[in-house]
């Protein structure tokens, strides 16, 4: 599924990411893409964002 953002200069940064993430193998999800998106309007920080990836990835 698309997703379909407006054409501001945030969501080009955003989508700038997306792709170069693409174009290393790593691909982002609509969930994630929407964390990015919560970053980019200030809802939460980067270091928020960092710290429930790391939380959610550890290995026990």
């Amino acid at each position: 599924m698309a997703m379909f953002l407006e054409n501001t200069k945030e969501n080009r940064e955003i989508r700038n990411v997306v792709t170069t993430m693409a174009l290393e193998g790593m691909y982002l999800d609509e969930e994630f893409i929407n964390e990015l998106i919560k970053v980019s309007k200030g809802e939460k920080t980067s270091e928020e964002l960092r710290q429930e990836i790391i939380k959610k990835y550890v290995r026990h």
